[in-house]
């Protein structure tokens, strides 16, 4: 533990002009980042000297961003006539089904492992089904072959619409319930009420939890934050993205005393 404590400031009386304005920068350089609350979407500066971290628990909705993006680029391409309509449909309908699967399910690490292992093993098999001209592998295998799901390009433009409409509401929250983790507590704010629950920062620790690999992947290194006190629980803080690099800015955050002193 380190203390930062804020020079003493000179008299102005017999400080030249050269010197008032070395005063000033040096003043400037000791006051502490305190961020923005718009850094709950983004941790910029995460190895600035930070005065608050703000973070914030994101809706669900988040994670349907592939289908988003796969859902505009279908309906782009096959109106355009870049690809054909079963093409696009299969992309669409993995897109979605993969969405619901990872809302559906947790897959830690050991589970994600297990889950690839049984994916790799099965594509092989059925590989070497196909290639042995199984009956049974060939029967399922041209069943399927034989889908040809579409989406007229209505649809997949509405679908869209929906779903990003739904994702702007969801990103709206954020913005309104948020927590702000300071070097001596830690603030969930509740807007427009304000300030909602206070947890000291001494006998507190921070921790991560990863529960589920793919939403760990869908949000670029989030996870959950948790905070306990005395080894108990008090905090939760579900589906954080960049959660990896706001736990850097926290863990220098919190690992200096900052003692201010008051003239």
């Amino acid at each position: 533990m380190t203390e930062d404590i804020p020079p003493a400031a000179t008299p102005s009386a017999s400080s030249s002009p050269g010197g008032a304005a070395s005063d000033a920068g040096a003043k400037s350089r000791s006051k502490h980042d305190k961020g923005s609350i718009w850094d709950v979407y983004y941790p910029r500066n995460i190895d600035g000297d930070l005065e608050s971290v703000p973070i914030a628990s994101f809706p669900m909705i988040i994670y349907f961003w592939p289908s988003i993006v796969v859902l505009l680029l279908a309906g782009c391409f096959q109106s355009w006539g870049w690809t054909s309509d079963v093409t696009a449909g299969w992309w669409v309908t993995a897109s979605l089904a993969f969405n619901l699967m990872v809302i559906v399910t947790d897959l830690d690490q050991k589970k994600f492992l297990i889950v690839s292992l049984l994916v790799i093993l099965g594509a092989v098999g059925l590989w070497i089904s196909h290639d042995k001209d199984v009956a049974l592998i060939s029967t399922i295998s041209g069943w399927i072959g034989a889908m040809r799901p579409t989406y007229g390009n209505h649809t997949l433009f509405l679908l869209f619409s929906i779903l990003f409409f739904f994702l702007g509401i969801g990103l709206l929250n954020p913005r309104l319930n948020y927590w702000k983790f300071e070097p001596n507590e830690f603030v969930h704010y509740i807007q427009p009420w304000g300030r909602d629950q206070s947890i000291p920062r001494q006998g507190s620790t921070v921790s991560r939890e990863v529960p589920d690999v793919l939403e760990l992947l869908l949000t670029f290194g989030g996870g959950t934050l948790v905070i306990k006190r005395e080894s108990q629980v008090v905090a939760r803080i579900q589906h954080v993205p960049f959660l990896g690099r706001r736990m850097r800015a926290l863990e220098k955050m919190l690992g200096v005393t900052r003692v201010q002193v008051e003239n």
